[in-house]
């Protein structure tokens, strides 16, 4: 009974996030939002780290012990199988953190994308190095490295998902109802995927089991947000996904036209979804009178008065 409920928890989760990447796909296509693109990679990047990383790992791990293999050799390859799957961990949560930000109409700070990498990349050598030292280990000595993995996991996992709710707070407010709503839902709902992959994995030693669990959770979960992105898109974005994809375009044959910078062109955006100058100085991360001299050379250059008649100009034109 057992071995059939571990292939449940095998099996469901596999199909589920599968299904999450489909209906990421579709929406991806179909409405060509930056921040449900950046999502898609998230979920492709993730999926494939679990089912090689950790499914695959597993199912090594079992054909070598029906195998009878020496336990060095089960536990290296294990080993090897997580640490060359971690990129791709790494890869998803930075997409996650770019999704979440570009759904603000913001964009990650290359500082921030430098520092991310590099930390990355460091903590990776090290635990690289730390794996292949101890290729020829005692039991406790795997045991302990184990025990290692699981933290250093579990803290990546806290640390991203904290980020992504910390950031949906404190942005969101500057949003209408409906879109602050969405975003923090989304992000609620990814602050306790975190919170309980990171239980069921600490404690994945003290039963047999509670590793399948584990994986049920990892790669099911996304099922659900998914959907709920789905619903949302489809009630706020169905009639404006193409009208959106058009402005995108005539604003840059606008900017062309009347030789407007690509700074001013992301204001001229900013002012038609109806920001104030405050907002826009926000969003852009720029000082108020910086906006507002930006503005007034857009209105010089093109010629009018205040924002309605800018408005007017652009689909006019």
């Amino acid at each position: 009974m057992e071995d059939h409920l571990k292939l449940i928890l095998v099996f469901v989760p596999l199909v589920a996030g599968a299904i999450a990447i489909f209906f990421a796909l579709r929406l991806m296509r179909i409405y060509k939002l930056a921040f449900v693109s950046s999502y898609f990679y998230y979920l492709v990047f993730l999926y494939i780290f679990g089912v090689y990383s950790l499914v695959g790992s597993g199912a090594l791990e079992h054909f070598f012990m029906r195998m009878e293999t020496g336990l060095d050799i089960i536990h290296s390859t294990r080993l090897f199988a997580i640490l060359v799957g971690i990129p791709l961990l790494i890869l998803s949560k930075y997409m996650l953190l770019k999704s979440i930000t570009e759904l603000f109409s913001k964009k990650l700070w290359p500082s921030f994308t430098l520092v991310y990498f590099l930390l990355s990349l460091i903590s990776f050598g090290v635990y690289g190095v730390f794996v292949v030292r101890l290729t020829k280990f005692e039991s406790g000595e795997y045991q302990a490295l184990v025990t290692v993995q699981r933290w250093v996991f579990t803290s990546f996992l806290v640390f991203i998902y904290g980020m992504v709710y910390l950031i949906s707070m404190v942005l969101s407010r500057r949003l209408v109802h409906h879109e602050r709503s969405f975003a923090r839902t989304f992000a609620s709902w990814y602050l306790l995927f975190g919170i309980i992959s990171s239980a069921t994995f600490i404690l994945s030693g003290l039963h047999e089991i509670i590793p399948f669990i584990f994986i049920f959770f990892f790669l099911s979960w996304h099922l659900i947000p998914i959907l709920f992105l789905y619903l949302y898109l489809e009630k706020y974005h169905g009639e404006t996904a193409a009208v959106q994809d058009n402005f995108e375009e005539m604003l840059v044959l606008f900017s062309d036209k009347y030789e407007i910078s690509k700074r001013e062109r992301e204001v001229i955006h900013l002012i038609c979804k109806g920001l104030s100058n405050q907002e826009i100085s926000d969003a852009l991360f720029i000082s108020l009178q910086t906006v507002k001299d930006h503005i007034h050379r857009i209105f010089v250059k093109t010629g009018v008065k205040n924002r309605v008649q800018l408005s007017n100009l652009i689909r006019t034109e």
